[in-house]
């Protein structure tokens, strides 16, 4: 049944990775549309996450980033199996623009390792084709809940050279033996972690992984931080400096300086983030649960 479920996926993903990305983009626009005619649970999660982190904004603007951000969210889902499984050539004439690109080259000249910050934001999945341009790399990697799609997923993503680790003891430490010979280790650092410390995001807490101010720490490794936009027909590829707080020894203050790095990095481009990530659902003591649609909020308690 298992192989049966992979190769039908298979299938479907390889159909889309032929389509020209406007078309792939024209689809996810549709996609953003109904979801937010049928009030998906993206919608909800989407809504509810910009009325928290944008009070400021008035109704309308906050209706419009909603319509703008369930479209790019939708736009990502055809945009991963061409970043997937597309002819590499493709893949990157359509990264027609990158910034800063001396900064990644400085930092991997110098004899320190280099950990790259890349945020839930346009289409992350070309960082893997750009880097391939720069020699190899290595990322964590969160494998997917259908055990079916592990191998699939695993293969397509290590496909232009790059190497895959697990998000487990095993996989920690190839970050660190990565880091301590001079490699590059790239990071998604907006996820929610099973273990962290409530930081600011946006003007509310969120849980925030301790794994990079750690990795820092232990290994004096540089941090940059890069997100892959869409811009045009194609992709904008950007390298920016971190807050220098994220070198604080200590952690608290090294967490305040990895979240404001990403709030600055994403700000630009804040209806391509991924707002319809449950970003807030853990929450300290004594706070209301977020994204209960169908039931009144409670207090969380553990």
């Amino acid at each position: 049944m298992s192989f049966i479920k992979s190769t039908i996926v298979r299938m479907i993903l390889s159909g889309i990775a032929i389509l020209p990305l406007p078309i792939d983009r024209a689809l996810g626009r549709l996609i953003g549309r109904l979801g937010l005619l049928f009030q998906t649970r993206a919608a909800k999660v989407t809504r509810e996450n910009i009325a928290l982190c944008f009070p400021h904004l008035s109704p309308d603007a906050q209706q419009a980033l909603l319509k703008k951000s369930l479209a790019h969210t939708a736009t990502m889902l055809f945009e991963m199996p061409y970043a997937w499984l597309g002819d590499k050539e493709k893949l990157l004439a359509s990264l027609v623009s990158v910034e800063n690109e001396m900064l990644l080259d400085d930092a991997m000249s110098s004899d320190r390792g280099v950990i790259i910050l890349l945020p839930h934001v346009g289409n992350w999945e070309m960082f893997n084709i750009f880097f391939s341009q720069k020699g190899k790399m290595t990322a964590l990697y969160q494998p997917p809940r259908q055990k079916y799609l592990h191998e699939f997923m695993q293969k397509v993503r290590q496909s232009f050279g790059n190497e895959l680790v697990p998000t487990n003891a095993k996989g920690i430490l190839r970050l660190y033996k990565t880091l301590t010979s001079g490699g590059v280790v790239t990071i998604l650092p907006d996820q929610v972690p099973q273990n962290g410390e409530y930081i600011d995001f946006f003007g509310h807490k969120a849980l925030t992984d301790v794994l990079v101010p750690r990795l820092i720490r232990k290994t004096k490794a540089l941090a940059l931080c890069c997100t892959v936009t869409r811009q045009g027909d194609g992709f904008l590829v950007r390298f920016s400096q971190p807050d220098p707080t994220l070198y604080d020894p200590d952690i608290g203050a090294s967490l305040e300086g990895l979240n404001r790095t990403i709030e600055t990095a994403v700000s630009p481009f804040l209806e391509q983030y991924q707002w319809e990530y449950k970003r807030f659902r853990e929450r300290p003591l004594g706070e209301k649960k977020l994204y209960k649609f169908d039931r009144e909020k409670d207090v969380y308690h553990e």
